[in-house]
């Protein structure tokens, strides 16, 4: 009997510590195998802005002025989509993102669906309360092939303003290619863009990510007020 219960706690303690050898190595296993693929993300943003007169308008890219009138208080929902079977890395807090900033225009109520976190961002790049800020982030830790995130904003224009303008920009992370960074001399993981990256102009890495993220090429768009 005591010979079949020792045989039981070995089994009990073998299967135990294969577990946690599972649990703990085999991701690190996985990471060591994986390989570039030469695919990335396509992220593509979309701004959906609510008119004053109850309709929709949906844009993408530049617009010099939208032909949505919108009231003082207004609803914009802007929604990032993955236009590829690639997904992002996994379990980064900046895996997948977007960024609005607001001339004229401050954010006073926001909804996720599907973003993890939202933070308000000053042109220094310091983190603030995204309430009242003129430019906020949003993040994902993950964004898989064909799949997108949204954020519901409601904006308050300026009283001394007509026309807000608007700047936008996305990135996915990929999560196998990489890529030099030579400006702080390391190889990071490929950012996509939307606007889509330029090795100079808009690079597919986090050179300027901080203080210098003001950098990176945006949409612009003029949103005005309905008389």
């Amino acid at each position: 009997m005591k010979v079949r219960i020792g045989k039981f706690i070995l089994l009990a303690m073998t299967i135990l510590m294969f577990y946690v050898l599972l649990v703990n190595v085999f991701p690190a296993l996985m990471e060591f195998f994986k390989r570039p693929d030469g695919m990335h993300p396509n992220p593509v943003l979309e701004l959906r802005i609510r008119c004053a007169d109850g309709s929709y308008m949906i844009t993408k890219g530049n617009g010099s002025k939208t032909s949505c009138a919108v009231k003082r208080v207004f609803q914009l929902t802007m929604i990032l989509l993955n236009n590829s079977s690639e997904p992002s890395i996994k379990d980064i807090e900046t895996a997948s993102g977007a960024i609005i900033m607001l001339d004229g225009g401050k954010i006073v109520e926001y909804e996720l669906e599907g973003f993890d976190s939202i933070v308000g961002v000053t042109e220094e790049g310091e983190l603030v309360n995204p309430i009242g800020s003129r430019i906020i982030e949003v993040l994902s830790r993950y964004i898989g092939g064909w799949a997108k995130r949204a954020v519901r904003l409601n904006i308050t224009i300026d009283e001394d303003v007509d026309v807000v303008k608007v700047r936008f920009r996305g990135w996915i992370i990929d999560e196998d290619d990489k890529v030099w960074n030579p400006v702080d001399k390391v190889k990071e993981y490929y950012y996509a863009r939307d606007p889509p990256e330029d090795p100079i102009l808009n690079p597919p890495d986090s050179r300027w990510c901080g203080r210098n993220f003001l950098k990176y090429r945006t949409y612009a768009l003029q949103i005005r007020v309905a008389e």
